[in-house]
């Protein structure tokens, strides 16, 4: 800085993080306290809302699903269940919807 004054530099602590399946296998097994998920392009998950680790399971096994269909190898045949059996939020469907149409 032009008046000499300095700028104190902080060193950010590299954050330990879990792959998807090992953090999915970890939190169904009931010992995912803490997770830190690498999602992949500097993207992390964590147990950050209301739901706990609930939630965090539920959005990763979403995210894994939705890296299968984007590498064209979900099989969404067997997803066919009777209604009011399985209570799929309304982006979900239509993110399903839209899968099935194209493949």
């Amino acid at each position: 800085m032009a008046d000499g004054s300095q700028v104190q530099a902080r060193t950010l602590r590299a954050e330990a993080t879990t792959g998807l399946e090992e953090a999915i296998r970890k939190l169904e097994a009931g010992s995912g306290e803490g997770l830190a998920v690498d999602l992949g392009n500097g993207r992390i998950a964590r147990a950050d809302s209301p739901r706990g680790n609930e939630g965090l399971l539920q959005r990763l096994r979403g995210h894994r699903m939705l890296l299968a269909l984007a590498a064209g190898g979900a099989d969404l045949s067997r997803f066919k269940a009777a209604p009011g059996e399985v209570q799929v939020a309304l982006a979900v469907r239509e993110i399903l919807d839209a899968a099935a149409r194209k493949a």
